[in-house]
């Protein structure tokens, strides 16, 4: 079996200066492994802030969340979401330009919303997302799942 120090660079050698976790066969030769200590998407959980703003153009109901829908503010993007599709639009389009980030519970979120949508027969339409969004829709083929338009006027129709 190899020893941990051999293996390294398959676990990620990453910034030798960092106070990650060292190992070393002899006390001459060390080198760090683990993960980065800046991950990019990697934030403190608590404090996140979710402002929420809706609005009626052209008949549909537009739902703009700002901030970061992470851990601590899922549930409450959720019951926005649902609230909003409680009152059976025909056309709901989720404005993500203020979204800086969403975790797999804001997508959970998302998925529940779509059904509550499909039993009040609303289409939900998700907007300008910003290069984070994107990806995070693309990686998550979200973007498969719902249309995603690159403004509200396009969602809309107009």
């Amino acid at each position: 079996m190899q020893h941990l120090i051999e293996m390294s660079p398959v676990l990620g050698a990453y910034d030798k200066s960092s106070k990650a976790v060292r190992l070393s066969r002899n006390s001459a030769s060390n080198t760090a492994f683990g993960n980065p200590v800046n991950p990019r998407y990697a934030r403190r959980m608590t404090g996140s802030v979710l402002d929420w703003k809706s609005d009626e153009r052209a008949g549909a109901t537009v739902l703009a969340p700002s901030g970061r829908v992470d851990e601590s503010t899922a549930d409450v993007f959720k019951e926005h979401l649902l609230a909003a599709m409680g009152k059976g639009p025909s056309l709901a389009v989720i404005d993500l330009a203020g979204v800086e980030y969403m975790s797999s519970r804001g997508l959970r979120a998302l998925t529940l919303a779509q059904r509550a949508g499909k039993d009040a027969e609303t289409t939900i339409i998700l907007a300008r997302p910003n290069d984070t969004m994107r990806e995070i829709l693309a990686i998550s083929r979200y973007d498969m799942v719902f249309r995603v338009a690159e403004t509200i006027e396009d969602a809309i129709g107009h």
